[in-house]
């Protein structure tokens, strides 16, 4: 067999491979903050970190023979720990879902996220609309009118001696990530009777999930709200 074609059917099986399951991208929205100094975090360990808001985007990937590309699913979790630390679960969520998705299409997508994370056993389900968009590291981001969040990139330490480090890693199966800063964020939720709003805080994961996320650039072109 010729090398060009050996080489097609290796991309093509590349392909495949990438696309077997979701992939996409990810924001991970904490009550404290990520990337901070040493005393901050030791604060905020005990008294904040309460709130924990998730948003995947998914680019391509099928799940129980379902295609998911271009589907959108965000998690609003709270707890009576620090959501941010390794292994915590929360004790209620609410999963949001696209209005008017088809039946077997949510239940896949359902599935995948139970499959991709622990969900607390108090948990409901809510069809809305769900919108994303980012450009390098500004996301902006809504969930009816539960959720509306925007992002820009950390801002430098002009010292060169802020003493800041990364506390925490995202609680999400990812490929790659980066730290942002919450410009608003604005979460009102009466079924989990939470006020949660927070501005310029390092508080935010951006990141990448699933198979062949590693080549997608958090740094790239705009991906655009539809």
């Amino acid at each position: 067999m010729k090398p060009g074609i050996v080489l097609f059917l290796l991309l093509l099986a590349a392909k495949a491979c990438f696309a077997a399951e979701p992939s996409g991208e990810l924001v991970e929205l904490h009550s404290c903050d990520l990337y901070t100094g040493g005393c901050t975090a030791s604060s905020e360990a005990t008294l904040l970190g309460r709130q924990r808001f998730c948003l995947w985007s998914v680019r391509q990937g099928l799940w129980s023979g379902q295609d998911l590309a271009g589907a959108k699913v965000a998690l609003l979790e709270v707890g009576s720990q620090n959501l941010a630390e390794k292994g915590a679960v929360a004790d209620r969520a609410e999963i949001f879902v696209p209005r008017e998705m088809a039946p077997a299409q949510k239940k896949a997508l359902l599935a995948w996220l139970e499959a991709e994370r622990p969900l607390p056993a108090s948990i409901s389900v809510i069809e809305t609309d769900i919108c994303y968009r980012r450009t390098g590291n500004e996301a902006e981001l809504s969930v009816g009118d539960t959720v509306a969040v925007s992002t820009v990139p950390l801002g430098k330490c002009r010292t060169g001696s802020c003493g800041q480090a990364l506390w925490y890693e995202p609680i999400s199966r990812q490929s790659t990530f980066s730290v942002v800063s919450s410009r608003n964020s604005i979460i009102r939720d009466g079924r989990l009777h939470l006020t949660w709003t927070d501005h310029d805080r390092p508080n935010v994961f951006l990141a990448t999930f699933g198979p062949g996320a590693e080549l997608t650039q958090l740094a790239g072109a705009p991906w655009p709200c539809h």
